[in-house]
């Protein structure tokens, strides 16, 4: 199933209590069961504009205020997906489990970072759903590159999608991202997106 789903409901956050940390690390990783995310994970040699701040992401209500935290640079490191095989590997890992263990609302793959919105379904939850992308996502792409270390930075950056406006705001985002870096002049011209298939929706 490659089209992108749009989750029946996006939960109120404020409805739900928090469940227990599954990892912690430098930036802030909220999870609320049933939720709908914005996350974005990137390869392990790619640097940010800036650093982010913990306390300032903690308290971001606006999807502007996070996208300033995930704004890098399109260009930085080896940007390894620019080759189709490596970005297809990525979006093939996105796409294996969609509709079952969670409903992907978009996706993009740009040349050295991920952007997903994604509602884990049922009892999935969110790092273990980012941990079976980057791991075996990682291994097939060291396998065709014959070569080993990490692919990924540890860390991935996770923010809940707080209602259906800001729901909106993240797909366009994560869909534009390819017009925005100057790689397409449309978004369904990315190849490697949840746009090219929304538009034939």
């Amino acid at each position: 199933m490659n089209r992108p789903i749009k989750p029946d409901l996006i939960v109120d956050p404020r409805t739900i209590a928090f469940s227990e940390p599954a990892y912690r690390g430098v930036l802030p990783h909220m999870h609320k069961p049933g939720c709908t995310y914005f996350v974005t994970f990137c390869l392990a040699d790619v640097a940010r504009k800036r650093a982010i701040e913990r306390k300032r992401l903690l308290a971001a209500d606006e999807p502007s205020e996070v996208f300033e935290a995930v704004d890098f640079e399109p260009t930085t490191g080896a940007c390894i997906l620019k080759d189709e095989a490596l970005a297809a590997i990525v979006e093939s890992s996105l796409l294996h489990f969609q509709g079952k263990r969670y409903a992907l609302g978009a996706w993009c793959v740009m040349p050295n970072h991920v952007h997903v919105i994604v509602t884990p379904l049922g009892d999935h939850l969110l790092p273990k759903i980012l941990q079976s992308w980057k791991g075996f996502s990682g291994r097939q792409i060291n396998r065709r590159l014959n070569r080993s270390g990490p692919v990924w930075q540890k860390e991935s950056f996770d923010h809940i999608v707080r209602n259906v406006a800001c729901y909106e705001k993240f797909v366009s985002y994560v869909e534009r991202n390819p017009v925005v870096a100057d790689l397409v002049t449309r978004p369904s011209y990315w190849r490697f997106s949840s746009a090219r298939h929304r538009e034939n929706l």
